[in-house]
């Protein structure tokens, strides 16, 4: 079944014309055609009839569909900006994983610059990923800030993952606790040992992904995978 989020209210009854790109992605390329959809609008779902109407795509709203399929905690991801197709990799699977937010930043060893992204197709990613996974939310993403920048005191677990505790600091599911849970990934270079301390004195805890060095990109979704099998199961 296809998902797509709607930039209107929906109501039982009501139809949903959708807008160009939504009408060519489903009339020409998945050949939809009086098929059931889910539409959703500000985390509120529907299961709708899709058909053509002339040179329109059009959906009529049916019933709603109460099933939440968001996680129980609030998960935001700061993430060092990275090479490009490996970044855009970390948002898909974040918006798979369950994130609420990524917040992209730009640290000492970056080798990728906040000037040179380009964070309309970040968010087209995350909507698409959304999307095919049956979300009921999009997570949002802010503009990239410099590490110096970032805020954590809205947040009741503060994790950053430092080669250095690799197979001797407390994992995850150890240090992970409260409602509103941030998880802070370097870039390929890692942070440098000032820069873990300045995020320390923030309330961060260092922790282990286990022996093994991971990539930047695979760290986030070990990272996100975990915290989201740990809320699910207290659920």
């Amino acid at each position: 079944m296809q998902q797509f989020f709607c930039e209107e209210p929906l109501t039982i009854g009501s139809i949903y014309t959708f807008t160009m790109a939504q009408a060519h992605h489903a009339r020409d390329v998945l050949k939809l055609h009086h098929e059931t959809v889910r539409l959703v609008y500000h985390g509120d779902a529907y299961f709708a009839d899709a058909y053509v109407n002339g040179s329109s795509f059009e959906a009529k709203v049916l019933e709603a569909d109460p099933r939440e399929r968001e996680l129980p905690v609030d998960v935001t991801l700061a993430m060092a900006l990275i090479r490009r197709e490996k970044f855009e990799l970390v948002l898909q699977k974040a918006a798979e994983l369950g994130v609420n937010r990524i917040v992209p930043f730009e640290s000492s060893r970056c080798v990728v610059h906040a000037k040179k992204e380009k964070t309309d197709r970040w968010q087209a990613i995350l909507q698409e990923a959304s999307e095919q996974c049956k979300r009921n939310r999009i997570p949002d993403i802010a503009m990239p800030v410099s590490f110096s920048q970032l805020d954590f005191s809205a947040f009741d677990c503060v994790m950053i993952p430092y080669e250095k505790e690799a197979g001797a600091g407390k994992g995850i599911l150890s240090t992970v606790h409260g409602r509103k849970i941030v998880v802070i990934i370097g870039p390929e270079g890692g942070f440098s040992e000032t820069e873990v301390q300045q995020v320390m004195d923030k309330g961060a805890v260092p922790v282990s992904l286990g022996p093994r060095i991971l990539r930047a990109e695979t760290a986030a979704m070990y990272c996100l995978s975990a915290i989201g099998a740990w809320s699910e199961e207290r659920s």
